[in-house]
Order: C-alpha cells, then sequence, then structure tokens
C-alpha cells in the first residue's frame, strides 16, 4: 500500500492521517498517523444517517457508517471498540464537511 501527501483538511485532524491506495483498489484507505491508533489502515464502506426513530434527545441524527481494517500491524483489539469507532466517526466527518465545502459530496 502506497501513502499520499499529508491532506490539508482542518488543522485539527491534517497530522492525524494520510490517504493510502492498495494496487488498483477502487477505494482510497486511510492510515493513522499518530496516537493509540498509529499505523492502523481501513476504509470506509456504507455511510448514512440514523432513521429519525433514532433520533437523539436534542434531535440529531447518529452517523452510522461501515468500515474495514486492511492493515492493524499491533494487533490492537478493534472490533466494537468504541473508541475507535469515535476517532474514525470524527474523521469521517471531517472528510464529509470538506466535500460539503468544496461542492464534491454525494448526497443521494
Amino acid at each position: 500500500m502506497s501513502t499520499q501527501k499529508r491532506n490539508s483538511h482542518t488543522d485539527k485532524t491534517k497530522s492525524k492521517y494520510v490517504f493510502a491506495q492498495k494496487g488498483n483498489a477502487d477505494y482510497s484507505s486511510i492510515k493513522l498517523t499518530e496516537g493509540k491508533f498509529k499505523d492502523v489502515i481501513y476504509h470506509y464502506g456504507r455511510v448514512a444517517f440514523a432513521p429519525e426513530s433514532e433520533a437523539q434527545p436534542d434531535g440529531k441524527l447518529p452517523m452510522k457508517f461501515d468500515y474495514t481494517v486492511d492493515s492493524n500491524p499491533r494487533n490492537l483489539l478493534l472490533l466494537d471498540n468504541k473508541e475507535f469507532i469515535d476517532y474514525i466517526g470524527d474523521i469521517l466527518l471531517e472528510l464529509l464537511e470538506e466535500k460539503l465545502k468544496d461542492g464534491t459530496a454525494i448526497t443521494n
């Protein structure tokens, strides 16, 4: 898997990850570059918001997403790990915000 230059997203995440590409894959993966999950490589699958019936008390809809861990070199326990899911969820939100800002988000 090769890695691309660090992204230029907000200061909050720009040093947390880089994009990685495996061979001729149709998707880019993300390699975490710092913190507890450093060197984990994963990619997102389906991303959606929960149905209105699952709205939080403040009216916000939780985001739901699938992900696949491509590489876990330190054999961290990542399956159903809330801290990991929240961490990559925050990165996903920032990626989506960037795509909405530049008009390249897929909305359907």
